[in-house]
């Protein structure tokens, strides 16, 4: 039952932070695709690039939450000190 519960947590973890990666690409080529436009029209693609933006952001944070969760679900993270090995000087 942890094993699942981990698994479903790393499947949103990834999945959101997925979304919210190409959230970012799609937003990065609105910017750009709005400076060749220029005038009205790139500034229209810039607000709606950065409420998206905003979004992303918002996702990426769930994303990241469920990674944790993952984490010390799971009993071992990267922030554990442990000695998993033995001294290289003696």
């Amino acid at each position: 039952m942890k094993k699942a519960i981990i698994n479903l947590f790393n499947n949103l973890f990834g999945g959101l932070v997925l979304v919210a990666v190409l959230i970012g690409a799609v937003v990065a080529f609105m910017f750009v695709a709005g400076f060749v436009a220029g005038g009205q029209t790139g500034a229209w693609m810039a607000v709606t690039g950065k409420k998206l933006l905003d979004y992303a952001i918002k996702i990426a944070a769930v994303g990241v939450l469920f990674g944790l969760f993952s984490f010390y679900t799971g009993g071992t993270h990267e922030l554990t000190l442990s000695n998993e090995r033995e001294s290289e000087t003696d």
